[in-house]
């Protein structure tokens, strides 16, 4: 209802005679009644008026704040981070500056083949002189050594012919010796050793080692003793660690597999009869000789003996020597031990000796052990 109809002394259309606006019966009302009235409508204009003001108040401390009040969308997009732009048209990558640095991956290292050797020396016995190789070639012949033969259409490409095919042109030191046992591995180490000194800075030898045939095969003399076969060996180590210049090599052979030859041997009826003859008794018992002779498990475990000093000492050569470049060793009993020769291998002489293909073989085998396998010559 408006506030302000009473001060308008509105009529209500269509009164009936006799009342009031008010809806009362009765004469107009007097003076007393006016005063009241009045009294009344100011009072009402009052509470009007202060409500006015009230309201206005309020509505003026919201709008004449000196900071407004941002709206919630205003909030939003002050108090969040700007969004990326999503205009597949305008978006750009980030440079390459943003990306994190990375470091360049290291290089693994590639082995690499070392300096064909100045000097090519072999210690060793009649394996590496080429004894009786067949009956028209008995004792030695070095022109058909797997080391050192030089002979041309042998069929044996020994180290020597293929370093030099490779391009060097080593030295040669001979000091193997038929016949000789492990005992004389320090007068063959000595040998080699002075002609290694001769040679110029920063040159290399290259020595095999083939020793312990003589001190398996013994018969009729007795097998050398495990202890004084690593002695020896040591002895003759020892030197060539003291004396071969730096970056040197040895190729450490093992025993040849006498137990493999017994087998060919014993499966062959030429090789049965040849031994059998008085003058081959004594070959190699147990494995190859008729003789009496020590018994095999005796043998076996004697031949095991040697070749683990002679993989243990080409082992720590590697750990110690190896790790500071100064000498390498290489022991392979897989290849080196002739444990692939057929009987064709063995000189019809005695079954005892490489033949020709056998001593051809062993350069095959001795090239792929060491860190020239993988050059073959032209």
């Amino acid at each position: 209802m408006d506030p302000n109809w009473i001060g308008r002394d509105r009529k209500s259309p269509e009164t009936p005679a006799g009342l009031s606006s008010r809806g009362r019966s009765g004469p107009p009302p007097g003076r007393g009644s006016r005063r009241r009235v009045a009294a009344l409508v100011t009072a009402l204009a009052l509470l009007v008026a202060i409500g006015s003001v009230a309201t206005a108040g309020v509505i003026g401390s919201r709008n004449t704040s000196a900071t407004p009040v941002p709206s919630a969308s205003a909030v939003a997009a002050t108090s969040s981070p700007t969004p990326p732009s999503t205009d597949v048209t305008t978006a750009s990558p980030a440079p390459p500056s943003a990306a994190p640095p990375t470091s360049a991956p290291t290089p693994t290292p590639q082995p690499t083949t070392p300096p064909l050797p100045s000097l090519l020396a072999a210690i060793g016995d009649s394996y590496s002189q080429a004894y009786s190789v067949s009956p028209t070639y008995r004792y030695d012949h070095t022109q058909f050594s797997w080391v050192i033969g030089t002979a041309q259409g042998d069929g044996v490409l020994s180290l020597l012919e293929r370093f030099r095919a490779l391009g060097a042109s080593p030295a040669v030191i001979d000091a193997a010796t038929s016949g000789k046992k492990m005992s004389d591995a320090p007068r063959q180490a000595d040998e080699v050793v002075a002609a290694a000194r001769k040679l110029g800075s920063d040159k290399t030898a290259y020595v095999t080692f083939e020793l312990g045939t003589n001190d398996l095969c013994a018969s009729p003399d007795a097998m050398t003793d495990p202890a004084d076969f690593e002695g020896q060996l040591q002895a003759a180590i020892s030197t060539l660690r003291a004396g071969l210049p730096a970056g040197s090599r040895i190729l450490m052979l093992a025993v040849p597999d006498f137990p493999h030859f017994h087998d060919i041997t014993a499966a062959d009826p030429a090789a049965r009869t040849n031994l059998a003859l008085p003058q081959n008794s004594n070959r190699c018992a147990p494995y190859l000789g008729t003789s009496s002779a020590p018994a095999v498990a005796r043998a076996d475990s004697y031949l095991a003996q040697y070749d683990a000093s002679l993989k243990a000492a080409c082992d720590d050569i590697d750990n110690h020597e190896g790790a500071a470049g100064q000498l390498y060793c290489t022991y392979d009993a897989a290849l080196l031990a002739d444990s692939d020769f057929t009987i064709g291998d063995l000189s019809t002489v005695d079954y005892f000796h490489p033949s020709l293909s056998g001593q051809a073989k062993m350069a095959e085998d001795a090239w792929r052990a060491d860190v020239w396998g993988s050059r073959p010559p032209p």
